[in-house]
């Protein structure tokens, strides 16, 4: 064993269910109610891991297989929770979640489509990966992703996001330095997931709601605005449809 190599490694334990088919790893926990409404399951139909203690639930929509698991807030929590699966499994997940706009242009309830991350997060560094390799999105899920929202005619843009560990620390001098470097949005959990998803060789992709805008150096929160979640509804179909065409 060299040196370098972790003394714990993810595997699948008692209790675990076998995964061979698609995730949809749910980033903000109200998705999860959402999903069981558009999905019409039943709350028997959850369950829970005992580590992390999280919910998911098992299903079939459309006569294809799909797994729906929550995850807490944060890079940390949010890889954790991608080792699990890929220890039970898991090679192909379609993260959906919400994030911050940092364009004026990118407003609450639209629609983006990561392909890389800017980390701030503290999750990454650990896990180097071997040169010539990036942290980004999988190809084929990015296309599967955009064809899910062309088909629900739902306008989507995709690009740069940054990921951050400190969400009182989305500062004026940050927020506007990474707008004019195109960063389109900030959220808390995709740098790291695409670096534990190339790490570990699986693909993995995402999904985000614009929630909330902070382009104008104020925050104009969208939590409590109907076209958000209408525009959720909408972009969860499109994410379920995106990992049942993969």
């Amino acid at each position: 064993m060299s040196d370098d190599a972790a003394l714990i490694e993810p595997r699948r334990i008692p209790g675990d269910p076998r995964i061979d088919h698609p995730i949809l790893l749910v980033l903000f926990e109200p998705y999860l109610e959402l999903l069981r409404k558009i999905l019409k399951l039943k709350k028997s139909a959850w369950k829970h891991l005992r580590f992390p203690s999280i919910s998911y639930c098992t299903t079939e929509f459309e006569g294809k297989p799909l797994s729906i698991f929550g995850t807490p807030l944060g890079s940390p929590q949010a890889a954790l929770v991608l080792e699990r699966l890929i220890a039970m499994g898991a090679k192909k997940v379609v993260a959906f979640g919400c994030c911050g706009s940092l364009q004026s242009t990118l407003k609450t309830g639209d629609l983006v489509i990561p392909t890389h991350a800017l980390s701030e997060e503290g999750t990454s560094v650990h896990y180097p990966l071997p040169n010539g390799l990036d942290a980004k999105a999988d190809e084929r899920l990015i296309q599967s992703l955009i064809k899910g929202c062309q088909e629900r005619n739902l306008p989507w843009i995709s690009g740069k996001v940054w990921t951050t560990d400190a969400i009182f620390r989305e500062t004026r001098e940050k927020v506007s330095r990474y707008g004019k470097m195109d960063i389109l949005a900030v959220e808390m959990e995709m740098s790291a997931l695409f670096t534990v998803a190339v790490y570990r060789k699986i693909s993995l992709g995402g999904l985000m709601v614009v929630s909330d805008e902070l382009a104008t150096s104020k925050w104009k929160t969208g939590f409590f605005n109907p076209l958000f979640w209408l525009a959720s509804r909408k972009a969860a179909e499109a994410a379920v449809a995106a990992c049942l065409g993969i």
